[in-house]
């Protein structure tokens, strides 16, 4: 079982003396109009001046039902009023929690759409998990346990998901 250990992970495991991480999650945040919109976070990230910024948002969007182009559109505008901010801009794919299966075929809909806009702007980058993410064997031969990387609700990463997360963000 891995164990997160904040002297370790905290700041995204850089040396402080040579870069700060500012971490701005809200919890059930969305790109949809609404109370958590992440939108409402846009000046709070200016604020901070910052040279790179990871961007993971959207599955939350997937609980409303709703047709996939308004979240792609929303999430293409968050982007675009963003990029004038800062130097470098990773956007992450959407993952398929379990608790939204029945939504693959949009976050595959929206990734693709994100990865094209994405490629139209030069500080822009679409960010992929590295040999994916999901409950992968736990070595390369395929041999023991597989990893549990969610909930039991499927709708949240477990300490272990958390840990292959950042492993993934800071390969990348």
């Amino acid at each position: 079982m891995c164990r997160y250990h904040p002297e370790r992970y905290g700041n995204l495991g850089f040396d402080r003396n040579r870069v700060v991480v500012h971490c701005l999650g809200v919890g059930g945040a969305t790109v949809l109009p609404g109370d958590k919109c992440i939108l409402h976070q846009l000046s709070d990230i200016i604020h901070i001046h910052p040279d790179i910024v990871f961007v993971h948002v959207g599955e939350n969007d997937l609980r409303r039902p709703s047709n996939v182009s308004p979240i792609t559109s929303h999430l293409r505008h968050f982007i675009d009023k963003l990029t004038p901010h800062t130097r470098i801009i990773f956007v992450s794919q959407l993952l398929l929690f379990p608790v939204y299966s029945h939504a693959r075929e949009s976050v595959l809909s929206i990734n693709n759409n994100l990865k094209c806009h994405c490629a139209q702007l030069e500080s822009v980058n679409f960010w992929r998990h590295r040999g994916g993410f999901w409950k992968q064997p736990v070595d390369i031969l395929g041999q023991g346990p597989r990893r549990e990387v969610f909930d039991r609700h499927g709708v949240h990463l477990t300490e272990e998901g958390n840990v292959a997360y950042w492993r993934s963000a800071c390969s990348g």
